[in-house]
């Protein structure tokens, strides 16, 4: 390659989620998780919501040590994606079928046109496993109309949603 050129040429990349394991990948979660990770730490009460049943589900933020700002992405992916992974190599889910659920499910998100991570509690950025499910394109837009009244600004207006419609809550499974 000609030296003017060696500048334009692509860096290859070998710190990106797909250049590891899903054990790597679980592992660098877990440390985050137990407070073993010097560049994140993870805020599991970030935002409590209540369901349709009135229970509270707490979403999990990861935030840069560094920065103190969130971390909107780690190892060039999506903090929900490792923290997926994680809760299925490290035993999360109450349930072996919860477990292998996920599991079967988690190679229809890997391209663009497959299937969707859908955040029941409405917060793109939370990573709490429990908190998202794989499913079509058309039931991730049709949660974000229920967050649109779940998450709004004014709280009187969330409080009537989830009064007047806990039942569309429960079958949408979002809270």
């Amino acid at each position: 390659m000609e030296q003017g050129n060696e500048r334009l040429a692509k860096r290859a990349r070998n710190d990106t989620f797909w250049c590891f394991s899903d054990e790597q990948n679980a592992q660098y979660f877990n440390d985050i998780y137990t407070g073993k990770s010097r560049d994140y730490r993870l805020e599991m009460q970030e935002v409590t919501k209540l369901d349709w049943d009135r229970k509270e589900r707490e979403c999990w933020r990861v935030y840069s040590i560094k920065t103190g700002g969130h971390a909107n992405s780690i190892r060039s992916t999506k903090p929900y994606r490792l923290s997926l992974i994680w809760s299925i190599h490290f035993d999360y889910w109450e349930t072996n079928e919860q477990k292998k659920k996920l599991q079967s499910n988690l190679p229809r998100i890997d391209t663009k046109r497959g299937d969707h991570s859908r955040h029941l509690c409405g917060n793109d950025w939370c990573c709490n496993p429990s908190h998202i499910e794989i499913g079509s394109r058309s039931s991730n837009e049709v949660d974000k109309h229920f967050h649109y009244f779940l998450n709004h600004h004014d709280a009187s207006v969330r409080a009537r949603f989830v009064e007047s419609f806990p039942d569309l809550m429960r079958n949408q499974g979002v809270w």
